[in-house]
């Protein structure tokens, strides 16, 4: 819980970020260029995972570990369409082979009764790692036994996710300023129709909110681990 200083500051952290972004977007040029924008996000979620590591507990993630990806992970448009992008400038073998596996993603998720590997986890590891979305970057775990067990509560740094917070919630609200939509989708379900309409990101970057389907209404994103400890 946040005293209510923290609160304060948390919530004028999300304001300046918001100016920030507002001002760079408005000056994009093209549905290409706002979309890529999304990288700048990232990039300063990574630098607040790295003053965490430096400052504060050390989390117990490393390569190879992959529980958090067998959770449902939401992405918001920009996000969707800079993996899109990126998807698009590889081999068409490779290309084809993430469609399959998004395919299967979609079409199993409904039925399944058990976490689903991302589509994107190939061989323990995150095959869109450089452009993976903003719940994958904040997501830690100070203790890889309670992610091996799936316990309800995640032991986490609360400084990296309140900064983490702040950096998305304000480019979000900055995207939507534009007006663009920045929802919270379904990774798998929403790369998987960027891919096969290409049509879908110039209708986002006219403000078409269903460019990539319906969002769901909770907000312009969920957390990708459980809640913290």
């Amino acid at each position: 819980m946040l005293t209510d200083d923290e609160r304060s500051a948390f919530l004028q952290s999300i304001a300046r970020v918001r100016q920030r972004a507002a001002q760079v977007l408005r000056q994009s040029q093209g549905a290409d260029d706002t979309v890529v924008f999304i990288a700048q996000l990232h990039r300063g979620l990574d630098t607040v995972a790295e003053q965490a590591r430096a400052t504060g507990p050390q989390p117990a993630c490393q390569a190879g570990c992959a529980h958090c990806c067998h959770l449902r992970v939401e992405a918001t448009e920009p996000e969707v369409f800079h993996i899109a992008q990126h998807l698009r400038a590889q081999p068409a073998t490779v290309q084809a082979d993430a469609i399959s596996a998004l395919q299967r993603h979609v079409a199993t998720a409904h039925a399944s009764t058990t976490r689903q590997a991302c589509s994107f986890l190939v061989d323990e590891r995150c095959s869109i790692y450089p452009v993976r979305p903003a719940a994958c970057r904040k997501a830690h775990s100070l203790s890889a036994q309670h992610c091996a067990e799936q316990s309800a509560t995640i032991p986490q740094n609360l400084r990296l996710l309140v900064d983490a917070e702040a950096l998305m919630a304000g480019t979000a609200l900055a995207y939507r300023d534009q007006p663009l939509p920045a929802s919270a989708h379904e990774l798998n379900a929403a790369v998987l129709a960027a891919l096969k309409d290409p049509t879908a990101q110039a209708r986002w970057h006219q403000g078409d909110p269903a460019a990539l389907g319906p969002a769901p209404a909770q907000g312009p994103h969920t957390s990708k681990t459980p809640p913290h400890s």
